[in-house]
């Protein structure tokens, strides 16, 4: 670690952003960034909060798929998202650099949610819009080249200043979470594609953010590739990365001209990537002999943290759609003879969120208290408490005689933004600390795979857990395993943080 920190001190462009505090008390490429994932958040917040009612939604006004295929379609996007972000992540390092990264990443973005923003004039045609748009969303550009930039505008060993960087973007995504689900969702209760039309706008304006200002503020760093390619290895890519797109064209238009592609079997093949391509990334990536023996050291306490996401991901795969059907379908959301769109519960929690994270960045870095907390501590108070929702989610249906009050709702929301808050961004802040050179983005995209692996668990599970009343029957069960991983990671804190020394 001191071999790395002088290191970082010779470099005076480097030593310059690092000592750069002119937003508040941080960089200003933080700025850039974070205003980049307030577009985002809007562009995903307008998505999200309208996407599974389009799906489950009957035609003419939505695509008319049951709840668990919905379900499933929403697991497997996230799937595809995470699975190709590993090819992401690798063209930020070796081909467009970061920066070139975030910028066509995002105006290819722009274009998913275009084919959404598109009416559908037949079901089928709607659907294949739908799909189209899909595979849009999840091309490969961009990997994990927001939260790798915002790493590196730290050293390694700032620990509090990185994690409160991650605590600045949860606020700039709950400002974005905060708007869009509530305008976006009372909007397409008449229609939705206005909803994707907006998402559309709000994906290019990251790329604009980006492309205007990124040079400034940013410098050199993410402008080019971190390792770039040989002229023999952009050969060899260009003919394999022909061959594999020739092979996946003709392989698609046969599956198309027999019949042979049905929604069950797509599901099928997403869920084997689920799990074969997490595995193959993290078998290369440990056994790289690029990476030093000193860099080495840390993939132990680095392969705990990943098994504890991926938990964590699976908790997040089997309630995200519960959650949004429940909102849907048993809250009362009746005020005043004024019907809310469920989305508007959404909105809520990012206003909790919004109060909660400026808390919690001001408590890691301007207090002695502070400074006193480990990470892994942080970690350990965000999962015990986050087993409330888990616990008291499907508790309000039992005790219900009709729909659920939404105060109910609304008080998880808030113990569950406050645990987001409190230790949310450590676990990604850790692994940004713990990253081999050269591996910067990717070592964000391992954390990713693990979404990929509780994306396909959670495929899986949708299988047989494919109503909103059966998937609310597995919370109490997620709530105990958070509560068991938060007690383990605060019994073997000592151990782990002396590993990642």
């Amino acid at each position: 670690m001191a071999e790395t920190t002088a290191t970082e001190s010779v470099d005076p462009k480097m030593a310059a952003v690092y000592q750069d505090r002119q937003f508040f008390g941080h960089p200003k490429g933080l700025g850039v960034l974070g205003s980049g994932n307030l577009f985002n958040s809007i562009a995903w917040a307008a998505f999200n909060a309208i996407f599974i009612y389009y799906l489950y939604t009957p035609f003419s006004k939505g695509l008319g798929f049951s709840q668990g295929q919905a379900s499933s379609i929403i697991a497997a996007m996230g799937v595809a998202n995470s699975v190709f972000g590993i090819v992401g992540s690798w063209l930020a390092d070796r081909v467009l650099g970061m920066q070139k990264a975030l910028v066509w990443g995002n105006v290819t973005k722009a274009l998913g949610f275009a084919m959404m923003a598109i009416p559908a004039i037949t079901m089928n045609q709607g659907r294949i819009f739908m799909f189209i748009g899909l595979i849009l969303l999840c091309v490969p550009l961009m990997g994990s080249s927001n939260a790798s930039l915002t790493a590196q505008l730290y050293r390694k060993s700032d620990d509090a200043r990185r994690d409160a960087a991650f605590n600045v973007h949860n606020i700039f995504n709950s400002i974005g979470g905060l708007l869009a689900p509530v305008i976006v969702g009372n909007i397409s209760t008449k229609n939705y594609h206005i909803g994707f039309a907006i998402a559309a706008v709000a994906a290019l304006g990251y790329a604009g953010i980006i492309l205007i200002f990124g040079h400034k503020f940013f410098g050199d760093l993410g402008l080019k590739p971190v390792k770039p390619l040989t002229k023999r290895e952009g050969t060899t890519v260009l003919k394999w990365s022909g061959l594999v797109a020739a092979v996946l064209l003709v392989a698609f238009g046969v599956a198309l001209g027999t019949h042979s592609l049905t929604f069950d079997r797509l599901l099928n093949l997403i869920t084997t990537m689920a799990f074969l391509i997490p595995l193959a990334f993290f078998t290369k990536m440990f056994t790289n002999k690029a990476i030093s023996k000193h860099e080495r050291r840390v993939f132990k306490p680095m392969g705990k943290l990943l098994a504890i996401q991926v938990f964590q991901a699976v908790i997040w795969a089997l309630t995200g759609p519960a959650t949004l059907m429940y909102m849907d379908q048993k809250l009362n959301r009746t005020v005043g003879g004024f019907t809310f769109a469920p989305a508007t519960f959404v909105s809520i929690g990012a206003a909790f969120a919004l109060i909660f994270n400026p808390v919690a960045t001001y408590l890691w870095t301007a207090t002695k208290f502070g400074s006193r907390i480990h990470s892994l501590s942080k970690m350990a108070l965000s999962y015990i408490l986050g087993s409330v929702t888990l616990f008291v989610i499907p508790l309000t249906i039992f005790l219900a005689t009709g729909k659920v009050n939404p105060l109910w709702y609304i008080l998880t929301m808030l113990v569950d933004n406050f645990t987001g808050a409190v230790g949310g961004p450590s676990g990604i802040s850790l692994m940004a600390k713990m990253a081999p050179k050269s591996y910067d983005t990717q070592i964000q995209t391992a954390w990713s795979q693990c979404t990929t692996i509780g994306n396909g668990i959670g495929m899986l599970v949708f299988m047989v857990f494919n109503t909103v009343d059966k998937q609310l029957t597995l919370f109490p069960f997620l709530g105990v395993g958070s509560v068991l991983v938060g007690i383990y990671l605060y019994a073997t804190r000592s151990k782990l943080e002396a590993a990642m020394a």
